[in-house]
């Protein structure tokens, strides 16, 4: 098998043990959207785009989870 090198390709974009205030653009996908729902995730963080199954966010990782938790408590999917 042929030596390859791989550096040039990886690159480091971030890691699930990041604590920064970097944001990234995430989909929360839920059954429907509602002001409910909306009023939970800004909790957490900026709702950019309300969409027919969810929202468009911009939020850092630790917020993530966090949104996940919180829609769960109140009983709903995500």
């Amino acid at each position: 098998m042929k030596k390859k090198d791989l550096e040039k390709y990886i690159k480091n974009i971030g890691n699930p043990n990041e604590y920064s205030d970097s944001k990234y653009l995430v989909y929360v996908e839920l059954y429907k959207a509602d002001k409910k729902l909306k009023k939970i995730i800004s909790e957490h963080c900026k709702v950019i785009k309300e969409l027919e199954f969810g929202y468009l966010c911009e939020a850092n990782l630790q917020a993530i989870p966090e949104i996940t938790r919180s829609l769960s408590l109140k009983n709903h999917a995500v």
